[in-house]
């Protein structure tokens, strides 16, 4: 029977809801939920949940390491849905659990808006300014999280205030000329943000309703 399920656990490896799994193999819904049990007890399946808290299932043996991937650690932090991110080719870490420091800036550096949304909310769990500013500063990204910490404290409750001595070098290097974070996005909204860092922001309020509910 392990034989069996590991073989399954291959042919539908991927992300998938109850409904996917119950289509892809022409299996009743209550049968489906019964796969799942027997996947789950292989240690190939995780759960994360979509938007209305659909429950999304992430189907792979790479799941039997019991890593842990930075977009995992970000949907931590997000107790919204609708804000969470897929995390369909996820970096995993394996033999310790990833920081929210380095969550957020993994974040940063996948450049797409729908991380860059869902970073804003990694601000909230931020306690090791130093390690942020390190690993920021490794990457060339020191002033985009101060321009996206200044977003995060306008639309997400409980956001920590950024030491002084962080926002003082960064400032030290916003004389350089303007970047993007998401090439050829920048905002209308958030102007005054992108011309004090001259950070160009891919976010407008529009982008960030999700925050307000």
């Amino acid at each position: 029977m392990t034989n069996k399920y590991e073989k399954l656990a291959k042919d539908i490896q991927g992300y998938h809801t109850l409904e996917s799994i119950a289509e892809r193999l022409k299996i009743t819904k209550d049968k489906a939920i019964y796969v799942i049990h027997r996947l789950r007890k292989l240690g190939v399946v995780k759960t994360t949940y979509g938007a209305g808290k659909r429950r999304i299932y992430h189907i792979s043996s790479d799941n039997i390491r019991k890593g842990i991937s930075y977009t995992e650690k970000m949907n931590k932090a997000i107790s919204n849905p609708a804000i969470r991110v897929m995390p369909f080719d996820s970096y995993y870490v394996y033999g310790r659990v990833p920081s929210y420091e380095e969550a957020l800036i993994y974040a940063i550096k996948r450049r797409e808006i729908r991380y860059i949304i869902a970073s804003l909310a990694l601000f909230r769990k931020i306690s090791d300014w130093s390690l942020l500013y390190k690993l920021a500063k490794k990457e060339n990204l020191i002033r985009e999280v101060a321009a996206l910490y200044e977003i995060a404290r306008k639309v997400v409750k409980k956001v920590r205030k950024m030491p002084k001595r962080f926002l003082h070098q960064a400032q030290k290097t916003n004389k350089k000329r303007f970047v993007y974070i998401r090439e050829g996005f920048d905002s209308h909204d958030f102007k005054k943000v992108e011309n004090k860092w001259k950070v160009h922001v891919p976010l407008n309020w529009t982008d960030l309703e999700e925050y307000r509910r």
